[in-house]
């Protein structure tokens, strides 16, 4: 078999994963349904506040309910199908690079925050001054005094980026780079990592981190710094309400 001509550029191999877009989207089926089923647990608990005005302590645990689904199957892979952590980008960073890997991730997410989210609103705040962007996240502020303070963080800055990072980042987008180019496989990743948080206002800025914390997770080849940068994206929004 002829090799490549001299000057003659050839396509790198797509790589190849043990598992498949099938499992991403059982993943994301487990944690809906799972968060429709905690909710209605709530309601028969509780009374219709549980979903007309819910308090912090059900928001956490409709959010811990999706965790079943973005955690759970890729942990299914590790545990059943011998997938590795690593594989799913879930790897410890080179000798000496841990802590050059936080402080860059953290400085990356709350620039993203503070400079680049209004940039992108910057045109729709000349037009209009009635845009509340942070709404979804100033509700959940109000709701938090005292324990509920250490839960929101734990939710907000803690769990949702190691979740979140491990399931779009590690199994999505690696999953996506299976079946198309790297960069098609970035902006398709983001975007479902945008449009599956149910938030018009916001699906700019989401889809944003997504690119950040994918361009990051492909860079590296693990999610190290894609999880500060979001730690550091939601906990700059965190501080900012709590402090207001």
């Amino acid at each position: 078999m002829e090799g490549p001509v001299d000057g003659e550029v050839t396509a790198s191999p797509r790589p190849s994963v043990a598992w498949g877009l099938g499992h991403v989207g059982l993943g994301w089926l487990v944690g809906l349904v799972a968060t429709v089923a905690a909710m209605g647990i709530m309601v028969a608990i509780v009374g219709d506040t549980a979903a007309e005005d819910p308090s912090l302590a059900v928001g956490a645990l409709v959010q811990g309910a999706l965790y079943l689904g973005l955690v759970g199957v890729p942990a299914w892979l590790v545990v059943v199908r011998g997938v590795r952590w690593a594989d799913l980008g879930w790897a410890a960073p080179a000798s000496g690079g841990r802590w050059r890997g936080v402080w860059q991730g953290l400085t990356i997410g709350v620039v993203a925050q503070v400079v680049v989210v209004p940039a992108i609103y910057l045109p729709v705040l000349l037009l209009t001054d009635d845009l509340d962007v942070s709404g979804p996240a100033r509700e959940l502020v109000d709701r938090a005094d005292g324990l509920g303070i250490a839960l929101l963080v734990l939710m907000v800055v803690v769990l949702a980026p190691m979740a979140e990072e491990l399931f779009f980042r590690g199994l999505a987008l690696r999953a996506l780079e299976s079946r198309m180019a790297r960069r098609g496989a970035l902006v398709a990743s983001a975007v479902f990592f945008g449009v599956t948080h149910f938030q018009l206002l916001q699906l700019p800025a989401l889809i944003m981190i997504g690119l950040v914390c994918g361009w990051l997770a492909q860079r590296d080849g693990t999610l190290g710094r894609a999880v500060w940068a979001h730690v550091g994206f939601n906990a700059t929004t965190t501080v900012i309400l709590l402090a207001g």
